[in-house]
């Protein structure tokens, strides 16, 4: 049985795909960028906001990645809600698991990852936040499912991780524990299976099924 149930959050547990794109564009726009595709900017998130922007201005300039970081936080604060929300069954899922330890890991930074699953009522469920500047290196390291381990006293076998990217496969591979993936958030489907997740799923409901068939 797991006893620590791990998520990441862009494309895992709430899909804020166009909400990010969004911003990326208008930090883009303003400090004349490159015009790049929404898939184009899609396949740069996962490694934190810095490298997301050096990504898509295609620098190392650190300066121009500071201004383009700051520039994305002004607009992705004011527009983080407008259209994200959660994807469907996932909220029936944290339910499922609400008398287990559950917790999300991303590479996100906060305010935004708090703030956003406040708002779509499904903060309570998790003992802890650990984002992008939470002071534990950034995923594919496993520091924050190590810590969490710690904290709660699971094991590797009881611990489980939900993500929907190579960066989670590779942080549930270093940290030893299983990792299913979810079909439906930023990385396709071929590309995770080439990958090679313990399970890939298409959705919430399916994992659903799986959690149930598997006994976690």
């Amino acid at each position: 049985m797991k006893k620590l149930i791990l998520y990441d959050l862009d494309g895992t547990l709430v899909d804020t795909r166009r909400d990010i794109i969004n911003s990326v564009r208008y930090a883009l726009q303003t400090l004349n960028g490159p015009q790049l595709t929404d898939d184009e900017i899609k396949d740069c998130v996962g490694t934190g906001l810095h490298a997301l922007i050096k990504k898509v201005f295609r620098t190392e300039d650190e300066k121009l990645a500071d201004k383009g970081s700051k520039t994305y936080r002004e607009h992705y604060k004011l527009h983080m809600l407008d259209h994200t929300q959660l994807y469907p069954g996932a909220k029936e899922f944290l339910e499922y698991f609400k008398n287990r330890k559950q917790a999300v890991i991303t590479n996100k930074p906060n305010p935004y990852s708090s703030q956003i699953l406040e708002a779509l009522g499904v903060a309570h469920y998790f003992i802890a936040i650990l984002a992008g500047d939470n002071g534990l290196p950034f995923k594919p390291d496993p520091a924050a499912i190590h810590h969490l381990m710690d904290e709660t006293g699971a094991t590797e076998t009881e611990t489980l991780f939900v993500g929907d990217s190579q960066i989670d496969i590779e942080a549930a591979r270093n940290a030893g524990v299983e990792i299913v993936t979810l079909s439906h958030g930023f990385v396709s489907e071929p590309v995770l299976r080439e990958a090679k997740p313990d399970y890939l799923v298409s959705d919430f409901s399916e994992l659903l099924r799986l959690a149930h068939e598997k006994k976690w």
